[in-house]
């Protein structure tokens, strides 16, 4: 028998660095630390959390949805993206809490500190669908007006609560006697874009936290660039983690960045919309995006799929992987229904392409043609498109690279601290988002592959020679 079983309480816990914690190896992190056992009997640990049933499922949902089918060595999972999240939010925590604690000097252990960032951060996805953000915008909003992060909130107040607050260990030591780590403070940080999400009122100061979750510079995207790029094989250049890192601090309250490492945040911002224009926005990806339009929604109708917010044991078995083998199947059903679905599917999986470019326009400026939205229509009236069976497709692929006003944020808000005046300034800041596009911004236009008559193409040429 061992000399300490995993589930007995560990007195020397805080002085033995090696008790209770494992590694992970990672091929963009290295070695990745995590709790593999608590330092109390009747206590959780990281672990725990790590092979419930909602991360494990994760290992089932692909990080990116029809990028894959383009870059054949993205196989990674929404499970690795959650753990290198964890890893740099673990990173952030450990370098922050000296400035965190002097703004705030009544405040969280260090441990706990660190504990809440790396929590949250390994669950920032867990209410992700089948197909991610395309679940989000195709399913779980339109027809039941949530959003992965409303998905994962309502897991961590629920099923994940007992996990969470019975949590008593970071890597780095022990929680002090009495304290608990509070599964609404997590949920607050992962919120966005889901409705109100007040600041906790027995914990306002998680506010000045609220950027590496939401804002410019995140746990998320710091992860998501670095991992992404790598398994997809697109080099984008070096991105600073190490001298954001540094920089990185609390001031006065508030999250900041000095402004030594600005440098490296204009860096880090332009790779990830180098990222977009290689990956998530390529011709091939979007293509394939327009065949999961067609097939997922009324998928889901013919899967009879509830209120995933209601249905929760439901959901747990929903994946990309559960979803595939299901329609797969479907090809053969005598439901005609299905059948047609299955055999989309089908087309889908093998990479069959439904439709071809005929037209393509990166880089366009929504001051001179108007929004995103407004684009799209006018292109389909132009091309003159009435539902699903017109030989043509619009396809209007954006992201905002920054907020449009760059001198106030709300809860995204990172300052600068200016060493000169020993102030905090947005400006630096604000004058160097200015220098991006608000949007970045790819038009495409598809056709049917048989469709040969391409006169309406010159109306959309046209359309965008109007000068800036």
């Amino acid at each position: 028998m061992p000399l300490f079983s995993p589930m007995e309480s560990f007195p020397g816990a805080q002085e033995d660095p090696f008790h209770g914690i494992s590694l992970f190896s990672d091929p963009v992190h290295g070695y990745i630390r995590f709790v593999s056992s608590p330092a109390e009997k009747n206590a959780s640990s990281e672990a725990d959390l790590i092979d419930s049933p909602w991360l494990q499922r994760l290992r089932s949902i692909f990080q990116l949805q029809s990028a894959r089918l383009v870059f054949p060595s993205a196989e990674h999972s929404r499970f690795v993206h959650s753990l290198g999240a964890m890893h740099i939010a673990g990173r952030f925590a450990l370098h922050l809490y000296p400035s965190f604690s002097k703004s705030y000097p009544d405040t969280l252990s260090p441990a706990l500190f660190e504990e809440l960032l790396r929590v949250s951060a390994l669950l920032h996805d867990i209410g992700h669908g089948p197909f991610c953000h395309f679940f989000d915008e195709h399913v779980l909003f339109p027809k039941f007006g949530l959003s992965h992060e409303r998905m994962g909130q309502i897991l961590i107040r629920g099923p994940l609560r007992e996990i969470i607050e019975r949590v008593d260990r970071s890597p780095s030591g022990v929680f002090e006697p009495g304290e608990r780590l509070s599964a609404d403070w997590v949920a607050y940080l992962i919120g966005k874009g889901s409705g109100p999400n007040p600041v906790p009122r027995d914990m306002p100061q998680l506010a000045a936290l609220k950027p590496l979750f939401s804002g410019l510079f995140t746990v998320d995207n710091l992860d998501y660039v670095l991992r992404d790029s790598y398994m997809c094989g697109v080099a984008i250049g070096p991105v600073d983690l190490e001298r954001l890192l540094y920089y990185t601090h609390v001031r006065d309250g508030k999250l900041a960045l000095h402004r030594s490492g600005l440098g490296a945040f204009e860096v880090f911002v332009t790779a990830r919309a180098f990222m977009y224009r290689q990956i998530y926005f390529h011709r091939t990806t979007r293509m394939f995006d327009m065949s999961l339009r067609d097939l997922l929604g009324e998928t889901m109708d013919e899967w009879g799929l509830g209120n995933p917010g209601e249905n929760l044991a439901s959901y747990l078995e929903l994946t990309d992987q559960s979803l595939l083998e299901t329609v797969r199947r479907w090809a053969d059903s005598t439901d005609r229904r299905k059948a047609a679905l299955g055999e989309g599917w089908r087309r889908f999986r093998d990479r069959k392409k439904e439709w071809r470019l005929v037209f393509e326009k990166e880089d366009v400026q929504t001051t001179v043609y108007g929004s995103p939205e407004k684009i799209g229509q006018d292109l389909e009236t132009i091309l003159k498109i009435h539902g699903e069976d017109s030989p043509f497709r619009v396809d209007v692929a954006y992201r905002d690279n920054r907020p449009e006003n760059p001198w106030n944020m709300g809860d995204r808000q990172i300052w600068i601290y200016e060493p000169l005046t020993g102030s905090l300034v947005s400006d630096p800041l604000a004058e160097m988002l200015e220098r991006l596009p608000v949007r970045q911004l790819a038009v495409r236009v598809f056709s049917k592959p048989e469709h040969k008559d391409f006169g309406a193409i010159e109306n959309v040429r046209q359309f965008f020679s109007r000068e800036p």
